[in-house]
Formats: C-alpha cells, structure tokens, sequence
C-alpha cells in the first residue's frame, strides 16, 4: 500500500512558515476591550454587568450618559459606553456616589506574543478625573485628565510580562456621580519560536522524506 506523504510535508513547511512569520494581532485577539461592551465588541444594555473590567474584586456596569450624568458626560457611540460602580438611584442623575478613588481593572493574555514590542494605545476619560494609566501595577507617563466630556489619549510601550496583564485607570470622585470611559487599540506580535523548535520542525521533515524514499524503493 502506498502512503503519499506529500500533503504531509506541505503541511509541515506551512507550520515552519507559519511560525517565522511576523503575525499581528488586535487588542480583541489578546482579551482587552472597551468599556461596556460584551464579548462581540457590541455596546452592552444599559445597567449590563461589564464582565471585562473590575473595581477591586466588585463588578462595573454599563450606563449610558443619561443614567451617569445626563447631557455633560460624553454620550455613547458604537463603540463604547460609560462603567460605573452601581446603577439605579445611586448612581443616576443628581445620585452621588462615595468620594475617593476608584481603579478600574482589565486582564489580558500575552501568551504566544512578544512582549518587547507589545504597544497598547488609547483614549480615556472619568468622572471626575482620570489620575494614572497603569501597566500591572506601574504607572506610565500620563497627565490627569478632568473633562469628562471629551478623551485624553495614552499609550503603553512597555512593562508587559508574558502570559496575564493587567491595565488598570485610578479614578477619582471629588462628588456627585462617577464613571470611567475608554476605548483601546493597540498591536502584538507573535514570539518567535526558538531556534530548537526549527531544527525539531525540519528533522521530523528529514524523517519523512528518509521513510519516502525507503517506501518507493520498497
């Protein structure tokens, strides 16, 4: 019986191709997304719990301008919404919530990609003022912003570590209602494999063609 090992081969020189490419990837391939939005990027129901950002340990819910505070905070696009720490009377209107600061956590995974080229970049703005941008703890460089009406812009070039990160935006309430904005873009690249994994990739193709030729001889 014959055994064509063609197709075999073909698919073994793709994975070498594959694995020496320079492959990119979106902020969604590695989990970060924008403030209120679920899983599809879709732009979540008002008073939807945000599964993607955390307070803490304590959840963040979606709210659109009206339920934050209604014709001053920036209304919602296709894009993002409004999170904030309780929706309904608490947080509506006139509602106040506790002064003090609030961090807003996001996770995503780096698995696979390099982290010396990793770059994330972004727009943000809170209620009342975004006071840092932190990368798994470390502060970058970032200038308080207080207009809630509009974005300020950041970017993160460094302090990635390989597998989970963490981005996380310090909040502070000076009174009434509070609420944090963003919207994130950004780009990976896939590791390199090391060197071994070439050479361990074109020995089992040595092998196969060894075992082809022995079999046509045959």
């Amino acid at each position: 019986m014959k055994t064509h090992l063609r197709p075999v081969i073909g698919a073994a020189l793709l994975a070498v191709a594959a694995l020496g490419s320079d492959a990119m990837a979106s902020v969604l391939a590695v989990g970060l997304y924008d403030t209120g939005v679920d899983n599809s990027d879709v732009v979540l129901a008002n008073g939807t719990t945000d599964a993607h950002y955390l307070l803490g340990s304590s959840p963040t819910y979606a709210v659109d301008d009206a339920e934050g505070y209604g014709g001053v905070w920036m209304a919602p696009s296709a894009n993002s919404s409004w999170i904030t720490p309780l929706v309904g009377p608490g947080n509506t209107g006139s509602g106040t919530t506790a002064i003090g600061d609030y961090t807003y956590s996001t996770t995503f995974d780096l698995t696979g990609y390099e982290t010396g080229s990793a770059v994330i970049s972004g727009l943000v703005s809170a209620d009342n003022s975004v006071t840092s941008v932190l990368i798994n703890g470390n502060a970058i460089s970032f200038s308080a912003h207080s207009d809630y009406s509009s974005f300020a812009s950041f970017t993160v070039s460094s302090g990635f570590v390989a597998g989970l990160n963490t981005l996380s935006f310090v909040v502070n309430n000076s009174g009434g209602p509070t609420g944090l904005r963003a919207e994130l873009d950004g780009s990976f690249t896939a590791a390199v494999p090391e060197p071994e994994t070439y050479a361990m990739l074109l020995a089992g193709l040595g092998v196969l063609g060894f075992v082809g030729r022995r079999r046509k001889a045959g």
